[in-house]
Order: C-alpha cells, then structure tokens, then sequence
C-alpha cells in the first residue's frame, strides 16, 4: 500500500486520466454488448426445474411464458359485442408479434369467463422464456391491448413478461438517496467543495459498476432489482469509503502537511481499510454461489462487482483528485459548521469512559436490546410476494385485483402437474385417476381437463388453489400435493408412470427450500473467511469472534425489524405499500451478507484507530477510548449517509423487494453504528483488556503476514514496549506487610 500511495501522489493526473478511460470505455461496451436483466431463473435439482424441463420437451409451444390479458365490462357483460369486438382486435394484433406462439381465447379454456359474466381472461404464450424475449415484444402486445381500453371495459395484463416489461427505472429514489447524502456531507465537513467530493467518487464506481452489470447480463441472468441493489451499495458505500479517506486527509492538512504527503498517509491509513473492510464485503457476495441458485449468485457477483469498483475509486481516484485540491477543499464553508480535525478527546471519548466505568451493564443491556429485536425471526416466513403487493399504478396489480375479484385468489398463482409415461401413450382412465386425486386434495378450487401431449405420452394438467400464491396455505397444498396426491395417483396408474408438481408458487418453495438447506454451509463460509481476515489482520483470536457474535446479534435485530413491517404490518402504509406478505426468499441471503460486509466495515474502522494507539502505548483502556473518540463522528455521519440511502429505497421505490431490502439494510445500519460499534463493542473490550490483542504464538506463524497496521516507527515501538513492561509491574499485587 506505501508503494501505491506514493504512486498516487505524485501521478495524480496519470490516475484520473485510467478512470476517465475506464468510464468511457464502460459506456462503449455497454452500448454494443449490453443485456437483458430477467426475473426467471432455474434452480437444477429441483422438482420444478424438472416439470419445466419436460414442459420445454414436450409442450414446446407452452414452454415459454405466458402474459394473461384481463378484460373486465365496467357495466353489462364481456360476451357483449364492444368486448368481443375488443377481445378480436387484441388477439389479430398479438398474433402478429415476433414471439408469440399461441393465444388462447376464453371459450377454449374452462374458467375464463367469470360467473357474472363481466370478466375474461385472454392468455398469449410466447415461445421463450421471459428472460429471453424482447422487450419490444413484450410491449408491443401490452400496447396493443392500452389501446382498446375505454370508460366502459378495462384492460391489464399479469404474467412474467408484464413484471420484465415493469421492471423499476432507477430514478426518484437514487435522486433522494443523493440529495440526503449530500446534507448529511454538508454537515459533517462544513464545506461544500468538500461534500461534493464523496459524491463525484461514488458516481463513478457505481456508473462503471452498473456497465459491468448490464454487460454480464448478456451472458448471465442478472435479476432486474441488480442495478437498483448497485445503486444503494455503491452510492451508499462509495461515500462511505471516501468520507473515511477524506476525514484522515483533513487531519493530515490540519497538522500541517503538505497535500501529496497528507493524500499518502490517508491511503497508507485510511486506504488499508477500506481495502481490507471491502474485501470482506465481496467476500461475503460472492459467498452466496454457495446456494447453487445461479440468479441469487449473480445478483451477489454484481453487487460485489459495484463495492469493489467503489473501493478501488476511493484508494486511487479520490486520493488523486485530494492531491490536486489541497487545502481548496475547505473552500465554500458553511458559518457555524467548521470542520475541525481531532476530537479523539472531545465527548465520544468522554462517553467511551462512561462505558468503561460499568462496562458489565452496558454489555449486559445492548444484548438484551438485540434479543428483543431478533424475536420477530422466530415467526419469519419466506416465499415470494405476488402481484397483488404491487403499487396500483402497475397493470400487473389491477389485473391481479380483477382476476382475485371475479375468479379467486388462486387463479392469479395456477399450478399445473405434468404427467410423463416414459415413452406409452396415457390412457383415459390414468388421466382420470390423477384428476380426481388432486381434485380431492383440500385447498384445490377447480382442476381443468387434461391437456395432453401430440404423442399423447405426456399430458399438462391445471389446478388452482384456493387462497392466493404469496399465503402459506399455497404452500403447503404444494406439500399435500407432491406428499400425498400424488403418491395416490401413481398407485391407481402405470407403472413407469411419473407426476411434477409445479407452477410459480411451486418453483418459489422449492427456492426457499434450496435456500434453506444450504444456509449452514453459507454462513460458516462468510462467517469463517471473515473471522480469519481479522485475525490475520488484528492478530488477535477474541476481536475477530467478538465481531462475528455482535453482527450476527445486529443482522437479526434488522430481520426481526423486517418481519414486524413487511409481515405483521407494523407500519406498512408509511412506505406506501397496502398488504402483508412473506418475507422474499432471497431477502435474508442477500441481507446477511451485505450486512455482514458492512458491518465489519465500520469494526475495522473502528478497530484499526484503537490498534494504532495500542502499537504506539499499550494502554487497552485508553486505546478504546482514543479510538471511539477518533472515529466515531466519521462513523456516526457514515451511518447516517447509508441510512438516508437505504431509507430512500425504502420509502420511494417501487419494488416490495426493494423495499424490504432498503427498510432492513437501513435499520441495521442505525443499530450496528450506535448500540453495536460505540457501545457494545467499547463494553466488551474494556472488560477483555489486554486479552483483546492475545494470540498463540503457534497461530501466529501459521497465520500469512496480513496487516491494515500502518508503518510504525521504531521510536514509537520502543516506547510501546517500555509502556507495556511499566504497566505491568504497576499492576503486579504488592506483599502484604501483615
């Protein structure tokens, strides 16, 4: 790290001028190989995948996705002639669009005409896979049917390829998130040249992220919240990262060096860091590819593309553009808001002594506090929310209104069984016997003939549900389904015959269960690498596990927090959202591990500054103290920027995904920098002392030499260890003279 900030500080121009490169280069590439983002994905292995398989095999012409066109009469009936003629015009249309395959009209589908007669449901089948088809297509069908709409006969469409059509512009919330952002600056360093700086550092890496991300989507299925999730980790923890570099290039100035020796030190210090803190946080994405679900991996790998574009930006760009500024940056100061460098003995550190004096409450209290929070977890469910927990301003949701009003729930989540022979031709009696046993399953509404196959060896079979397909009672009649009918059905069948149950509630069980199964092996994974990268960074066995049991305690706290919004409805209309549902199943996953990422953040700011007074005095008490007094305002406003960011997702998007991601990320941030890192973590390295910095010396040589210590004179050194041996003979007990 001496040898890239000396580099940096003396070739500052070279430095701009390869991220000037890289921007425009990211920009050429995205507009000649850019992508498609999707929402469909596979998960091999699983029930579902194989349905879908031998769907794609056997029924090529259903094998894609299917969008459902919803016509309803505002008053009389859709069999009179305005909807007919309505309903003709919009299948001549959509008939005429590259990839469709096949539409199929109310009368050739049992159950599309409600009973009152007032809606009707047209279905148009595209020959691929949402993912895969154009957007011009998808479109020119919806288009088609806006254009028939009139005051008396509503038309909207569901399905996957209206949720890609509907995919959430990055707009209103990034806007927002940005605008706070730079109060929180503002305020924080008193200037505004200053405040600016962050900003411009985070929009670069994140607009070279999101190429690379849009990139990769033509060659991987990246999920359509990918670019939304960027942009809150990389404006969130691409300010962070430069608000660290930034405040110890102040101090530097503040002491009176000059601006290339205060941009090195800042890189040598501050810059080791978030190196190190940014390693972990890709670490812990790309850990998720230890869940085997290829869209939840590449959602974590551009996530982790955006942190370290953002930490490389803060450790080469921001220190080059530092060193060209100088002292300019303080200029257009606020009045009153001064920035004044220090404060490691200002009222932080006074408050980190108050902790120290009853060390055992304050630890004892903030775990209680944590525990409480976490309760809501014991009752969490995941699944995957439908149409219906969508903004009324998407056509997906009306429709989804109509259908659930004029049909019932369950038709807006059909699920279907696929019945294979293995090479026979079913008979009638078969098809017969595998109907009634999943019509006589309790929470079925209706089952529709069999459809079979051209050979006339598979058949497609739909059923609906009775309750919507975002309940738990969906899920578990997907359960009784597979554990009970068809055990049922097969027994009065031939015998090579084979029974999959699948549908969209189907293939979001079977993610949730995946997900479940690999948990274990994904948290000892991020939790593992990353207590060894403290241990070989601190050199020390009770800080890393320290960290590791606080965020843990913090990531729960924020899903508890979670669970009490999204599925108990605490406050729900506050963020614009009308109904409950089950937490997303890939929302925990994607949670812990950016948390965790970003908690260790803010434990290796905050340890590195107490590791530094310890090199130099070897006093535990007064180097907790020194290091909560240096760090916390920093870590306080770095907070409050994420937070703003998070809490801008939350409030403004659209998405019920993002939402729960932004109102959980942004609550554990607020936990994990107040009660967590100044209170907790202070508590409980008082109590531990010198113990804090033990480690075996056999561990010690097996451990690789990897350190965040900056250079440490011999000086200082020397006076450490004169320190440490005159604390020790202080601290030995005296005889007793009795």
């Amino acid at each position: 790290m001496e040898r890239w900030s000396a580099f940096v500080a003396e070739h500052p121009w070279r430095v701009i001028l390869m991220w000037v490169v890289l921007v425009i280069a990211g920009g050429a590439l995205l507009g000649r190989f850019g992508g498609q983002l999707t929402d469909s994905f596979s998960v091999p292995g699983t029930e579902s995948q194989a349905a879908f398989d031998l769907l794609a095999e056997r029924f090529p012409a259903r094998s894609g996705s299917e969008l459902v066109a919803v016509f309803h009469a505002e008053d009389g009936s859709v069999l009179d002639a305005e909807a007919q003629s309505a309903i003709a015009a919009f299948v001549r249309r959509a008939a005429g669009v590259d990839e469709v395959a096949l539409i199929t009209l109310p009368e050739d589908r049992p159950g599309s005409v409600s009973r009152d007669g007032r809606t009707a449901i047209v279905r148009v089948a595209f020959d691929k896979l949402a993912n895969h088809l154009s957007h011009e297509n998808i479109s020119a069908v919806i288009e088609h049917g806006a254009a028939l709409r009139s005051d008396t006969l509503q038309i909207d469409f569901a399905g996957e390829p209206v949720r890609e059509y509907e995919t959430e512009e990055p707009g209103t919330a990034e806007l927002i998130g940005l605008a706070a952002a730079m109060l929180i600056l503002i305020v924080g360093f008193g200037s505004i040249f200053a405040a600016g700086m962050p900003i411009v550092s985070a929009l670069v890496g994140l607009a070279v992220g999101t190429a690379g991300i849009m990139i990769m989507a033509a060659f991987l299925d990246i999920s359509t919240v990918a670019p939304t999730f960027g942009a809150m980790l990389g404006i969130g923890v691409g300010i962070d990262y430069a608000l660290f570099v930034i405040a110890r290039f102040r101090e530097q100035l503040a002491a009176g060096v000059d601006a290339s020796e205060a941009a090195r030190a800042a890189v040598t210090t501050a810059g080791r860091a978030v190196a190190f803190a940014g390693s972990i946080v890709v670490v812990a994405l790309v850990g998720l590819f230890a869940i085997g679900i290829p869209l939840v991996a590449n959602l974590g790998l551009s996530a982790a593309i955006v942190v370290a574009l953002e930490m490389l930006v803060a450790i080469s760009l921001l220190p080059a553009m530092l060193v060209l500024i100088g002292t300019r940056i303080d200029r257009l100061s606020i009045p009153g808001l001064r920035y004044t460098a220090g404060g490691e003995h200002g009222r932080w550190y006074r408050f980190s002594r108050r902790i120290e004096r009853r060390s055992w409450l304050y630890l004892v209290l903030g775990t209680a506090v944590l525990l409480v929070l976490t309760f809501p977890v014991l009752s969490m469910e995941m699944g995957v929310s439908d149409d219906g927990n969508r903004p009324e301003s998407y056509t997906s949701r009306r429709a989804y209104d109509l259908i659930s009003n004029a049909f019932g729930p369950g038709v807006n989540g059909a699920l279907f069984a696929v019945v294979d022979n293995q090479g026979q031709r079913l008979s009638p009696h078969d098809l017969e016997a595998v109907s009634r046993s999943l019509a006589a399953t309790d929470g079925v509404a209706a089952v529709l003939p069999p459809n079979p196959s051209a050979n006339g060896e598979t058949a497609l079979i739909y059923l609906y549900p009775t309750t919507a397909p975002q309940t738990s009672e969906s899920r578990e009649l997907v359960n009784r389904l597979r554990e009970s009918a068809v055990p049922d059905a097969l027994d009065q069948v031939a015998p090579l015959t084979t029974i999959y149950i699948a549908g969209t509630t189907a293939a979001y069980g079977d993610v949730t269960f995946k997900m479940m199964s690999r948990l274990p092996f994904f948290f000892a994974l991020v939790i593992g690498v990353s207590i060894l990268l403290l241990m070989m960074a601190f050199r020390s066995i009770l800080v890393p596990l320290k960290a590791a049991v606080l965020n843990m305690l913090a990531i729960g706290s924020a899903l508890g927090f979670t669970v009490a919004i999204f599925q108990w409805g605490w406050g729900l209309e506050l963020i614009g959202l009308d109904r409950t549902g089950p937490i997303e199943s890939f929302i925990p996953m994607i949670m812990f591990a950016i948390l965790f990422g970003l908690s260790m953040d803010y434990e290796v700011f905050l340890l590195s500054r107490i590791r530094e007074h310890w090199l130099e005095t070897g006093d535990s008490g007064e180097s907790v103290a020194f290091g909560i007094g240096a760090s916390a305002r920093v870590i306080t406003a770095a907070a409050a920027i994420l937070i703003a960011v998070f809490g801008s997702f939350a409030f403004f998007g659209d998405e019920r995904a993002v939402k729960e991601f932004g109102m959980g990320m942004a609550f554990a941030i607020f936990i994990d920098a107040t009660l967590v890192r100044l209170v907790l973590v202070p508590a409980f390295m008082q109590i531990a002392g010198p113990a804090n910095w033990y480690m075996p010396r056999w561990l010690d040589n097996i451990l690789p030499g990897l350190t965040i210590d900056p250079p440490i004179p011999v000086r200082t050194r020397v006076r450490r260890m004169l320190g440490v041996a005159l604390h020790m003979v202080l601290a030995r007990p005296q005889k007793s003279t009795m």
